[in-house]
């Protein structure tokens, strides 16, 4: 089934002004191969797939060309639609002079461009900026048209901590962090929102004086700062708040708002919402740190995250769409292996589906896990369903 942002971006692309010549499909968007199946139906489009690294413009130049070369009807006049495929391949600067000649050769054409990574040096050139636009956008999820982005704010900084952690300020990614330190305070003052200087020092250094933790603490937040090129945070009323010069967009806090959100929601808004939620949830938080307050942290947003798969399969089933719900209460089985409720629905619905062995199946790993981690064995009506599911397995109805 194609995901929410999937349906999003053909509905922009249909929708986009002419003038837009220069299309990113948005690097944020992990599905973007779906998009380019849809683009490569229309037989006024090329594809291009760039090879190699480092490309300069006579190379690319040439890999176009021959790609150009076994299409037919390829006249610029007629050719709609450029997609081009693993654009990071190139040369930033190269890339940019690729691009300008290409729009001027195909002149009634637009240029659709598939990368990992936003291409900077179109941004930078004012007149390439005002052609190109991100798809699909979607500032909720967290998928921002660079190109256009229109706030009061002087610094985007988007930070995704489900997963090993990643950092972009206005689009470009941040990787120096000199050292360990300034990168793990930086997740805990974004992930705290406004916190207290003891609360701080408590965390990391609580075996410091006071006046050697404050030595090391703005030593630290002064690091943080050089590699953001802007301060992170303010201190206001005792607190340390995070900037109003960032505009932040935080994974860990959208997810948070999605799930509480669904609670109050309609049935089919709910859907909507714990979809997003999920979608959200690509890893379980900063899986590449290992402190105290990370592991709490970790194992809080791992638990929402069952309780979401819980509560859209729920929703899933009640809108009679029972192979996603299985799908789901499988996944919230891994996620909660010692949770009851979830296998008792699993074999529920693999019994409806005449599926009794499958159901055995989630049964055993369930009795399994409760003797080794807490030696018990299921509730009574789950080795009574069980008995029954033996039952209908070995007479063959």
């Amino acid at each position: 089934m194609y995901g929410l942002s999937y349906h999003l971006a053909i509905e922009q692309l249909k929708l986009l002004d002419p003038d837009y010549r220069v299309v990113v499909i948005h690097p944020n968007y992990v599905q973007q191969h779906l998009i380019l199946s849809a683009l490569l139906d229309d037989e006024a489009c090329i594809y291009v797939r760039f090879d190699g690294k480092n490309l300069a413009v006579p190379q690319l130049d040439a890999q176009f060309a021959a790609a150009l070369s076994t299409h037919e009807g390829a006249a610029p006049a007629r050719v709609r639609q450029i997609v081009l495929d693993e654009c990071d391949c190139a040369l930033a600067g190269e890339f940019e002079v690729f691009i300008r000649r290409l729009l001027d050769t195909f002149s009634g054409g637009r240029v659709v461009i598939f990368t990992r990574y936003p291409p900077y040096e179109l941004l930078e050139n004012a007149d390439l900026r005002d052609v190109t636009v991100f798809v699909p956008v979607d500032e909720e999820m967290m998928m921002w048209d660079y190109a256009h982005r229109t706030t009061d704010k002087k610094v985007l900084l988007e930070v995704r901590a489900l997963g090993t952690g990643r950092v972009l300020r206005d689009g470009r990614s941040v990787d120096n962090w000199d050292g360990l330190l300034p990168r793990s305070l930086f997740f805990y003052l974004v992930d705290r929102g406004m916190t207290t200087r003891n609360e701080i020092f408590e965390t990391f250094w609580p075996t410091l004086s006071v006046r050697e933790a404050t030595n090391v603490f703005h030593v630290t937040k002064r690091k943080i700062s050089e590699v953001l090129g802007v301060d992170l945070t303010v201190y206001w009323s005792g607190f340390y708040h995070i900037s109003p010069d960032i505009e932040l967009s935080y994974d860990v806090v959208r997810f948070s708002e999605l799930c509480q959100d669904s609670a109050i929601a309609s049935l089919d808004e709910a859907t909507s919402l714990l979809s997003c939620a999920i979608s959200l949830y690509r890893d379980d938080f900063l899986t590449a740190l290992e402190m105290s307050w990370v592991a709490d942290r970790r194992r809080e947003l791992r638990q929402a995250y069952g309780d979401a798969l819980i509560g859209l399969a729920k929703a899933r089933e009640q809108q009679h769409a029972l192979p996603e719900a299985l799908g789901l209460y499988l996944r919230a089985a891994t996620t909660n292996p010692h949770r009851e409720d979830v296998a008792l629905s699993a074999m529920k619905l693999y019994q409806d589906m005449d599926m009794p062995s499958a159901a055995l199946e989630v049964y055993e790993r369930l009795k399994n896990e409760l003797q080794q981690t807490l030696g018990v064995d299921p509730a009574n009506h789950l080795q009574e369903l069980a008995g029954t599911l033996e039952r209908v397995v070995v007479n063959g109805h």
